[in-house]
């Protein structure tokens, strides 16, 4: 009989350590046991429509997604960084971007969210994404935001609202966009940083209007 319970309390002894892995492993937003991504805090779309006109902000679950898998891929060195970095790169050196760019739509995803005011067709869309990391020191969420509010007002000429094409037709053109926004959170050698990681991602779309036309 004592040889039947101690069967018994060792497999659930089993049980239990395998469930408590399992919820570590599905729960806890980490990747190899040193970077924790945690859900926006803040309505990352309503500020960003508060502090900017350029772009109209909407909510994209896609987005939402595929940064909070993406985040979990960022690395200790990179997120204890520069205050404001665009971490696309030609080379795609960032991982948190090039796992980014696996998980969105082919050719969504450039090194800037940066239209130029000719060469559009009229009738056309162009999508154009861009991720952001922003050191989570003494900076909130919504200050974080606020910061790629302000570079984008700061380069208005980024988003025109004429665009001209073959120097002779001019088109009207608008701007909706959706933004995603995570807390990543980095460990080595028991050092720790604190970054958001911010994308957003900018579709212009073109309409014709005749009477900018020359």
């Amino acid at each position: 009989f004592q040889m039947k319970l101690n069967k018994v309390l060792a497999l659930a002894l089993s049980g239990v350590m395998a469930v408590s892995m399992l919820a570590g492993c599905s729960t806890d937003g980490k990747d190899d046991g040193n970077t924790e991504v945690t859900p926006p805090t803040s309505n990352a779309v309503s500020v960003m429509n508060d502090a900017q006109s350029l772009v109209k902000f909407e909510a994209n679950a896609d987005l939402d997604a595929a940064l909070a898998a993406a985040a979990k891929k960022a690395e200790h060195k990179t997120v204890s960084g520069a205050p404001l970095t665009l971490t696309t790169s030609q080379n795609d050196s960032d991982a948190v971007y090039k796992e980014l760019v696996k998980k969105l739509p082919v050719g969504e995803v450039g090194g800037n969210v940066v239209f130029n005011s000719d060469s559009a067709d009229a009738g056309k869309t162009l999508t154009k994404t861009a991720l952001y990391m922003v050191e989570a020191d003494g900076l909130t969420e919504k200050a974080a935001l606020e910061q790629i509010a302000t570079l984008m007002k700061a380069n208005k000429s980024y988003y025109p609202e004429l665009v001209v094409k073959n120097s002779t037709d001019y088109h009207k053109a608008s701007y909706t966009g959706s933004v995603s926004v995570v807390t990543v959170t980095t460990a080595d050698g028991g050092n720790t940083a604190t970054a958001y990681y911010i994308a957003v991602s900018v579709t212009q779309s073109v309409a014709r209007d005749a009477s900018t036309k020359v």
